[in-house]
């Protein structure tokens, strides 16, 4: 092989798919069991999916071919709504097999053997002295340090008392070793984009060139880096949503002409830095969405009222409604059960926010807010009533004097003026829905900043700040984008957390 970009993509091509498809094996494990249960059926299509999407983009023609027609017998069962046949399963592992067996001769066969007269110490890189370690072990590492923060949380909370004793010395050295394990121990887990981004330019290419359409694609920001546990799981949903702008958004090349638009669209994958996040956007310069049309599909199946008005929040969220769908036909690019519902589900489950802006005849664009690290925050605890919740304190740029006679109204919003700059005001209460204890006198204030915009937000009392050792938690239906996840406070009581991002 003599394109390194190539043997880079069919590296990653037989890393994922040997885990995908012992994902599958374990699911399949399970399915066999439970013959009833129609749940992995919807996780083996997804590995089946996802691999068809990589072989085609690398041009392995059988494995492609040997994904889809397996997806297409394990659509129909899946759609039988019966108890599948114990001798079906036994055939679909029997497939499974052969599509390990299938990927791993791809692999041998684009790598060959070395050129004659070529000594493989020759191609040897220098060494970097770089040990493979299993992320499972890196996991427990974390757990072990999230246990340790808590502990030196309560420790220097119980050596407030004697600030000069050498139990309250002892704690703060020990804490700032702590705090220099912590980064090197989340440093460690980072990984770039491009292990992921460097995929996208092929697979976008590939499927324009099954639709007849053409397109360029721009990349930028693939040398940012995010926890290993998040790019191993963002690959999927954001090419979901590439095959998507593809299918759905750009136009041919005859309708673009007619439209006055270059023959060729555009697919821009943008990633930046935002403080504790990194922003990727995945824009193209498509048709866009057709709002009435989406809102019209939702009358339809009574799960909107006539002549309502989606902005852009409403329309991601109808998009994002498990069942709904504006796909009139099946086909091998998208639809076939794998929707916009899955991608916003697996996104939630990492603690990342989805957006979508979006303009008829003129393209759309989802924002894909993603964390660069997981598990431990630094955070600032209010308190809302009795109930307590941190907060990253990345987003926060100052606290306010709170005066309530200062509050003014502009265009329909209360506002409060900042240094002669008019800041709106949310109140934690009214975003949190509480009904409890009546408001406080005196009440706290501060000042959020992000995309490029500032609130003030308003609490019952703050508490400090803290490094939040925050757990994923399990999203019931209507729970708020802006809470990502949990933690416990040093003194034992749970707090939730909130993404402030979400809240400008």
């Amino acid at each position: 092989m003599t394109d390194p970009r190539r043997a880079r993509y069919v590296a990653l091509f037989a890393a994922e798919s040997r885990s995908l498809l012992a994902s599958a094996r374990r699911t399949l494990a399970v399915w066999l069991d439970a013959p009833d249960d129609p749940a992995p059926a919807d996780e083996i299509f997804r590995v089946l999916h996802t691999i068809k999407g990589m072989a085609a983009s690398l041009e392995f023609d059988a494995i492609t071919n040997l994904s889809h027609d397996t997806e297409t017998d394990l659509v129909t069962v899946r759609d039988a709504k019966a108890p599948v046949e114990r001798s079906w399963l036994a055939t679909l592992e029997a497939t499974m097999d052969a599509l390990a067996l299938a990927c791993d001769a791809a692999v041998e066969a684009e790598q060959g053997e070395p050129s004659p007269g070529t000594d493989a110490r020759d191609e040897a890189p220098e060494s970097v002295r770089i040990v493979r370690v299993d992320l499972a072990r890196l996991d427990a590492l974390f757990d072990d340090l999230g246990g340790l923060v808590t502990a030196r949380q309560e420790l220097e909370r119980r050596a407030e008392a004697d600030s000069l004793s050498p139990v309250a010395r002892a704690a703060q050295a020990m804490g700032r070793r702590l705090n220099a394990v912590q980064d090197r121990i989340l440093d460690v887990r980072l990984a770039p984009l491009s292990e992921v981004f460097e995929r996208i330019p092929p697979v976008v290419r590939d499927l324009a060139r099954q639709l007849g359409k053409e397109t360029k694609v721009e990349v930028r920001g693939d040398d940012l880096e995010v926890d290993r546990a998040v790019l191993d799981q963002i690959a999927e949903p954001l090419i979901h949503l590439l095959r998507n702008a593809v299918d759905h958004g750009l136009e041919t090349p005859e309708v673009r002409r007619a439209l006055g638009k270059r023959a060729a669209g555009t697919i821009r994958v943008h990633a930046r830095r935002d403080r504790d996040a990194v922003v990727v956007e995945l824009s193209d310069d498509g048709r866009g969405i057709d709002r009435q049309a989406v809102a019209a599909r939702a009358v339809a199946q009574g799960i909107l009222e006539k002549d309502t008005d989606l902005d852009d929040d409403g329309l991601l969220a109808l998009l994002a409604r498990p069942g709904f769908s504006t796909a009139t036909a099946i086909s091998d690019v998208s639809g076939r059960g794998v929707g916009l519902d899955v991608v916003a589900s697996r996104l939630r489950d990492l603690g990342a926010a989805l957006g979508l802006t979006t303009v008829l005849g003129h393209g759309s664009t989802f924002v894909v807010r993603l964390p660069t690290r997981l598990g431990i925050v630094r955070a600032l605890i209010a308190s809302v009533g009795e109930e307590h919740y941190v907060m990253p304190l990345t987003h926060v740029a100052e606290f306010l004097p709170w005066e309530p006679d200062a509050v003014r109204d502009l265009d329909g919003r209360s506002v409060i003026d900042l240094r002669g700059e008019p800041i709106p005001i949310v109140d934690l209460r009214r975003l949190l829905l509480y009904r409890g204890a009546p408001v406080p006198s005196r009440r706290p204030a501060f000042v959020l900043e992000a995309n490029g915009q500032r609130v003030a937000l308003l609490a019952d009392a703050l508490h400090g700040q803290v490094d939040a050792v925050v757990q994923p938690m399990d999203r019931p239906r209507g729970m708020p984008r802006w809470i990502t996840g949990a933690t416990v406070l040093d003194n034992g009581r749970p707090a939730v957390m909130l993404d402030l991002a979400s809240v400008v």
